[in-house]
């Protein structure tokens, strides 16, 4: 399964680089992106992204009440539902994912991750 993971460089990128490793011995092949905040990251670029042999999006940012950038993770939250919303309506079977952790607890990503893996299994 080959996902791409967007970090902002505060607590996303940290906590991936933390679980890259994981991801690789079952099965999952993650690229990470760094971006400053994920409050820079705009619809139309998590769309760009789908459209390559890629299985779904991962988000990682810093927790919704401390985020550097203020509203960063919050603007990201409300564009995946956006991305995903659209996604379901076209009929696409890839999906953006969102994990709001911090670089030392990196649970939520873990969590993330095991679902859409077991969907994903679950679907084929």
């Amino acid at each position: 399964m080959n996902i791409i993971a967007v970090g902002c460089d505060k607590s996303g990128i940290p906590a991936l680089l933390r679980v890259k490793q994981e991801c690789r011995d079952n099965g999952v092949v993650l690229e990470i992106i760094p971006v400053p905040c994920l409050g820079t990251v705009r619809e139309s670029w998590l769309l760009e992204l789908l459209e390559g042999e890629v299985d779904a999006l991962l988000l990682a940012g810093c927790p919704l009440d401390s985020c550097h950038n203020l509203e960063g993770s919050r603007y990201a939250r409300d564009r995946v539902l956006r991305v995903n919303a659209l996604l379901r309506e076209a009929d696409i079977p890839k999906q953006v994912l969102i994990a709001i952790d911090t670089a030392e607890k990196i649970g939520e990503i873990r969590r993330i991750l095991k679902e859409y893996s077991r969907l994903k299994v679950k679907d084929q």
